[in-house]
């Protein structure tokens, strides 16, 4: 991290000022391909040179801005694999807060394919921390990881594009039964 901690503040704004004027202006009009740089560049105040000292162009800009998210995802959530094993509620819970608080962001940034991708690696890696922890607990046919990622991508991202109308603790405990019913296969009918 040593070449973070020495990001002059002056930049730090300016970056941020670019990143919030693209979200703004993503939610106001979806389409990707009328956004420029100018437009970028006038509403966050600056000008399209500064734009240039900083990205190459709006695709680097969303390509940091992804890893940026999905790093500050990973330590929030990474800390509590470590407490959590056998419950994946408090991790799951601290997953969607992160999302809640950073609504409009992550509205956006779904529309990205490589942050999708990640965000699902993310999920699966959540999935395996809790089957490792359950190992021997009982030895049943259990439905694939991926099945189940799928499934709870499936909500998260239904969550976010919905506005969010549950709160993260309850909607972590529907995550969570599903995750406790793809321990076994139920038989339909």
């Amino acid at each position: 991290m040593s070449n973070q901690e020495k990001i002059d503040p002056r930049i730090m704004r300016t970056k941020r000022m670019f990143k919030e004027a693209l979200v703004s202006l993503l939610l106001e009009n979806g389409d990707q391909g009328k956004l420029t740089v100018q437009k970028l560049a006038d509403r966050a105040e600056l000008n399209r040179a500064t734009f240039y000292l900083h990205y190459q162009d709006i695709e680097d800009l969303k390509e940091q801005m992804v890893t940026e998210v999905l790093a500050e995802l990973t330590e929030t959530i990474h800390p509590l694999f470590e407490e959590n094993m056998d419950k994946t509620t408090p991790i799951i819970v601290s997953f969607l807060e992160h999302f809640y608080e950073h609504a409009d962001l992550f509205n956006v940034m779904l529309e990205s394919k490589d942050f999708r991708s990640r965000l699902f690696d993310i999920i699966i890696e959540i999935i395996s921390a809790r089957r490792e922890s359950r190992k021997g607990k009982r030895r049943s046919t259990q439905v694939p990881i991926e099945i189940i990622a799928s499934s709870t991508f499936g909500i998260i991202s239904w969550w976010i594009q919905k506005g969010m109308p549950y709160t993260p603790g309850y909607l972590a405990e529907q995550i969570d039964k599903v995750f406790r019913s793809g321990g076994h296969h139920h038989s339909a009918d």
